[in-house]
């Protein structure tokens, strides 16, 4: 039955696409972002909260609020993430570092401070957006492949650490998806949306509302024995 999630990351992309699906089957979606313009474009009902989602402090005073507001946590979803492309030998140890700390350390934060909460609920479970690349090797993705191996690994051993309570964490390792974060990576780069498709066996990017149906899937009673797993969502990306 759809209960209580969070959702990070939800200005956009994946994350605003899985807190509109969440909501539109019965979930009571509380979603948060650094865009606030972004949370406000989210339909009525979600109840919404502009911070920084590595900020352990702003995280745990939303989870607080959650809390006395809702009494439990049932699902949280954690899709912030930023990308970026370029060899390691030109990717400095400052940039290394902010993807490191939004893509990573805002999960570890976000799981960290939700525990206690999801602890409460009958069916809870906790789904991180990684990626294909944290999979597989690629070139210019040193801080990305690197963070997003790091979200896949976590979630492995927070499975472990909670399995005796019940709380549930998977991964969700998306292919290239049709989001801003996309679309302002290729701009950077000079190259097009079509350019990121053609790595792809299905010939197209997937859409976020397709990578949202995995992330409900991964919060419902519906994958009840799944955790520490990885499912990959990447239109046959890392089946070569």
């Amino acid at each position: 039955m759809p209960g209580i999630a969070l959702v990070t990351g939800a200005a956009s992309g994946i994350g605003a696409a899985t807190a509109e699906r969440l909501r539109d089957h019965g979930w009571r979606v509380w979603a948060a972002d650094l865009d606030e313009d972004g949370l406000r474009r989210l339909s009525p009902g979600i109840t919404t909260r502009a911070l920084d989602v590595a900020d352990e402090v702003a995280v745990q005073s939303l989870l607080d609020d959650l809390g006395r507001a809702e009494g439990r946590l049932d699902g949280v979803a954690a899709c912030a993430g930023i990308g970026y492309t370029a060899p390691a030998t030109d990717t400095t140890p400052q940039i290394f570092d902010e993807v490191m700390r939004v893509n990573l350390r805002a999960v570890f934060v976000l799981a960290r401070a939700a525990v206690p909460l999801l602890s409460a609920s009958p069916t809870p479970s906790f789904a991180a957006i990684a990626s294909e690349l944290g999979t597989v090797g690629a070139p210019g993705l040193s801080a990305y492949g690197s963070s997003k191996a790091g979200v896949i690994n976590l979630m492995r051993v927070l499975a472990l650490e909670h399995a005796a309570q019940g709380v549930r964490f998977n991964a969700v390792a998306p292919g290239g998806t049709r989001t801003p974060m996309m679309e302002r990576e290729q701009q950077r780069l000079g190259r097009t949306l079509a350019d990121a498709a053609a790595n792809i066996p299905l010939g197209r990017l997937a859409e976020p509302s397709e990578i949202a149906a995995v992330v409900e899937f991964v919060l419902s009673a519906d994958s009840s024995f799944m955790t520490g797993s990885v499912l990959t969502a990447d239109g046959g990306y890392t089946a070569r």
